[in-house]
């Protein structure tokens, strides 16, 4: 990968534009199609890196798949869950059912706040690109019908494809999160009950 070696993980760093324009952008074989990554609303915001986000906004020609997930209680358990076990990716489809977490009340309706806002501001931000929305929940259980929409929004041959990661957790929500029944009455009646169907 990209970020194996020094001069290229010191690149990153110190000049993220270049790196984009040299290594993620650049010129691929003409059997390349489309080349993406993946860009989290909170990543390169301050230091060298905070040019990346005015960098891709001037860049009209890209096509921005925005990513959502209706359910925010998943989104903030998925980010405590991989914070404590250091395992952001899951690549063998084993769910780990071994971690169980005790969700903080403020953390959750912060972050919920936080991750609305971000959401909002990103479909501003990137209101002049190509855009399509795109809903985790849909991706999950509807990959190969979610995988072609993706597809022909880029202008590709619409081919099957598999995911090549999987869901951190598949458990119900009340067996993961050790105080569901508690966040679940304390959000009751609020914009946030939503994510507590169980």
């Amino acid at each position: 990968g990209y970020f194996q070696t020094e001069g290229m993980r010191s690149l990153v760093q110190q000049d993220p534009v270049r790196f984009l324009e040299m290594k993620v952008l650049g010129r691929y074989p003409s059997s390349v199609r489309a080349v993406g990554f993946k860009l989290f609303y909170y990543h390169a915001r301050d230091g060298a890196k905070a040019a990346v986000w005015p960098y891709l906004r001037a860049r009209r020609d890209l096509k921005v798949i925005h990513l959502k997930r209706r359910n925010l209680l998943q989104t903030h358990l998925s980010r405590k869950r991989a914070a404590l076990t250091d395992r952001w990716v899951n690549t063998s489809g084993q769910p780990d059912s071994s971690v169980v977490v005790r969700l903080d009340y403020e953390e959750c309706f912060n972050d919920f706040v936080q991750t609305r806002a971000w959401e909002e501001q990103a479909d501003r931000y990137f209101a002049d690109h190509a855009t399509v929305q795109v809903e985790y929940e849909r991706l999950s259980s509807d990959y190969r019908t979610e995988a072609r929409v993706i597809q022909e929004f880029l202008g590709l041959q619409p081919h099957p494809v598999s995911p090549s990661t999987f869901q951190q957790a598949r458990q119900p929500l009340s067996a993961i999160i050790s105080n569901y029944a508690e966040l679940k009455q304390r959000f009751s009646g609020s914009a946030w009950s939503e994510f507590f169907i169980e």
